[in-house]
């Protein structure tokens, strides 16, 4: 996932920064004790023997700036930890829309924002965009409660545990927010005798490595749920009607093929999106498509496309299913609607040869069934 290749990136930018830091610490230190010692000869290379105000020499200990160093570069894996796991939503989002499916969540739009909006990407945007700004300021356990419920993957389990990684928050807090001075509450809950905290190389190299291995288990445990797409009891609702069409763009470019283009089909509003199942394009201006929906939609959509043929802006052929086993002709019960939709598909008589063939698959009907429709409709009089 892409959130998981970027927290890696930012873990080990990180650690470059730390080390080239921390390694011009200690050549600064090197170079200020050699002039300390052999002022000659470092004068000559234009080092001064007096340190800069702003620089501290180092004693037996840390010096003030590795300590900086080592809280500034632990206060970022943390908040970089944070982005990731909110991240890690919009990356699901993206694949699936099922662990957000939820009754109890209500999004507000104005009429006016609704009919503004160009595609149902809009509506999904404001509605991730509200998923994952309440998570960035529900902190750690919140982040916890939202992954067991709408995910079910329990971080709480993961390396190193729980305890340990509300720990590493906690002390972000304190160090950003109090700059390291203890609460008794984090002093009882984590043993702490200080009243003072800070970080050191050891405590950040245990962190890096805590936070590498956690993120890479909870990436392979939500590639996982991803594979069972987060749901074990989803029915399939058989469309209508389907087609499979090749599509040749003969001049201009013409909107019918947009995602978010709008059309009737009788007074139901549609988008080409609802019907498309799948396109591949063979070249630039040649593509296969596979649509499928309700019989109106179908017909509605192949009426348009007739239009388009008769300006000369495409020219379409329609595949059988037998020709194409991902597209199976659907076996349907005559019916009112159909009838209708393929009595509007007859021409003027005399009819070419194999006519009821060209309407089955202009529908994406069975040949039998739409014979059998001409026959009831010339049996009942409505035809000649």
């Amino acid at each position: 996932m892409s959130s998981y290749l970027q927290f890696n990136r930012e873990l080990h930018v990180l650690v470059r920064f730390y080390k080239a830091t921390l390694y011009s610490y200690e050549q600064t230190d090197y170079l200020l004790f050699k002039c300390r010692k052999e002022k000659e000869s470092m004068a000559e290379l234009g080092f001064t023997e007096k340190p800069p105000s702003y620089y501290k020499i180092k004693g037996p200990g840390i010096s003030e700036n590795q300590k900086n160093l080592f809280e500034i570069t632990f206060v970022r894996f943390v908040s970089a930890l944070e982005v990731y796991l909110v991240d890690q939503l919009r990356d699901v989002f993206i694949q699936t829309k099922e662990p957000f499916k939820r009754q109890n969540s209500k999004p507000e739009f104005s009429q006016a924002e609704l009919l503004s909006m160009k595609s149902p990407a809009d509506i999904f945007d404001k509605i991730i965009n509200k998923e994952t700004r309440k998570l960035s300021s529900g902190g750690f356990n919140e982040i916890i409660k939202y992954y067991k419920e709408h995910f079910q993957i329990n971080l709480a389990d993961i390396s190193p545990g729980k305890k340990k990684m509300e720990e590493y928050h906690q002390r972000r807090h304190l160090l950003v927010h109090r700059l390291g001075k203890t609460d008794q509450q984090y002093r009882d809950k984590y043993n702490c005798g200080s009243s003072r905290i800070s970080v050191d190389e050891s405590y950040l190299a245990n962190c890096f490595e805590d936070f590498k291995n956690f993120a890479e288990i909870l990436n392979d445990k939500l590639k996982k749920r991803l594979q069972v797409n987060f749901s074990t009891s989803k029915t399939k609702i058989k469309p209508e009607a389907k087609s499979l069409i090749i599509v040749e763009i003969i001049k201009g470019q013409p909107n019918i093929f947009d995602s978010n283009y709008e059309f009737w089909a009788g007074d139901q509003l549609c988008m080409f999106t609802n019907i498309l199942d799948n396109r591949i394009n063979e070249s630039d201006k040649k593509f296969k498509i596979a649509i499928s929906g309700s019989a109106a939609q179908i017909s509605s959509y192949g009426t348009i496309l007739k239009k388009e043929v008769d300006r000369g802006k495409i020219r379409v052929e329609y595949l059988s299913a037998k020709e194409n086993s991902v597209i199976p002709t659907p076996k349907k019960r005559l019916d009112y609607k159909t009838i209708l939709l393929i009595k509007e598909r007859l021409p003027e008589q005399p009819w070419q040869t194999g006519i009821h063939k060209i309407i089955a698959e202009e529908l994406g009907l069975s040949n039998k069934i739409v014979t059998n429709t001409i026959n009831y409709l010339i049996k009942n009089g409505q035809i000649d």
